[in-house]
């Protein structure tokens, strides 16, 4: 039996392979290749090692980019189109977002093998994947509890599940309440408080907060562009309602949660979108200024958040 795996989020494709094993009852049999090192004879060989007497068997391949439509392998799709009755369990990992079906041959050992996709979830998938969630787990929840789940949960599909499954085994019916008090909220939430400091000109609450990102390990470029990206998408949002366009349809065009179009247009309230503008200058100056090496990223942020306190009008 083959299966294959396509997309690069890694959360997806690790929770797909266990669910396998589980279907298959497959605890310890696994042997992983990857088709970037690894001779495709080493492969084929344990392919046809098979015996009836022998225990139920999964043979993973990592990369195995010769299904899309850039192959950065040794490897061809035709021995494995040979094999496409084989009793072990063979599954092929692809890192690309589709499969080159154009290829005569890659569309037919799609047809015979089981496909998962394991797209990275965005706004819009992130809310049909909670919603599959919560019924796989037989968790039933009001649009209020939904939507404050989805604006919070982050896209990790590992974590959602986990997350869903906690609150299932709390109850198949929680309470908006309930979710609130038993969510782990994404630590990337934190940026809107973030958001309101920088806004407020909170040096010290924004240093804060910035010192609890450090803490679970994030470089200051990436805390600065999540800084940067949150500012970017309230400054879009801004410009649309200056264009006179109602929440549902700036949700359709940037192709955001609804929910998190909602609370931003709140937040675009207080500023116009000159003054957003303005402050995402600032922090692609400060930003410009680390990579380049002129400060210290640390030391940096202090300096940033004291200036704008100094700042402050």
């Amino acid at each position: 039996m083959i299966y294959i795996l396509y997309g690069k989020d890694k959360s997806m494709v690790s929770m797909k392979l266990e669910a396998i094993k589980k279907r298959h009852s497959i605890q310890e049999n696994v042997n992983v290749y990857d088709a970037q090192t690894d001779e495709i004879s080493n492969v084929l060989q344990d392919l046809d090692a098979y015996s009836i007497f022998d225990d139920d068997k999964m043979i993973i391949v990592n990369n195995c980019t010769f299904l899309s439509s850039k192959n950065t392998t040794n490897y061809e799709v035709d021995p494995f189109l040979l094999r496409k009755d084989t009793e072990m369990i063979l599954v092929l990992i692809c890192p690309s977002d589709k499969l080159d079906t154009r290829k005569k041959k890659v569309k037919e050992i799609s047809s015979c093998a089981t496909l998962y996709s394991c797209l990275a979830l965005d706004d819009k998938s992130q809310k049909f994947y909670v919603q599959d969630k919560l019924k796989e787990f037989g968790v039933k929840v009001d649009f209020k509890t939904l939507d404050w789940m989805t604006s919070r949960m982050g896209l990790d599909p590992m974590c959602i599940q986990n997350e869903i499954e906690k609150i299932s085994i709390y109850s198949k019916n929680p309470t908006f309440e309930d979710v609130q008090n038993l969510l782990v909220v994404e630590p990337t939430n934190d940026i809107f408080k973030m958001v309101d400091a920088f806004f407020s000109q909170n040096g010290i609450l924004l240093l804060a907060y910035y010192r609890n990102f450090r803490k679970l390990n994030m470089q200051p470029v990436a805390i600065v562009a999540l800084l940067a990206s949150q500012i970017r998408f309230l400054f879009q949002v801004r410009v649309l309602m200056d264009e006179g366009k109602a929440q549902a349809t700036i949700a359709q065009e940037l192709k955001a949660n609804p929910y998190r179009v909602k609370l931003n247009m709140q937040k675009a309230m207080r500023f116009s979108s000159e003054t957003l503008l303005y402050n995402l200058s600032l922090l692609a100056d400060f930003d410009q200024q680390m990579k380049m090496g002129k400060i210290d990223k640390d030391d940096g942020f202090e300096y940033f958040c004291l200036n704008l306190m100094m700042n402050k009008g």
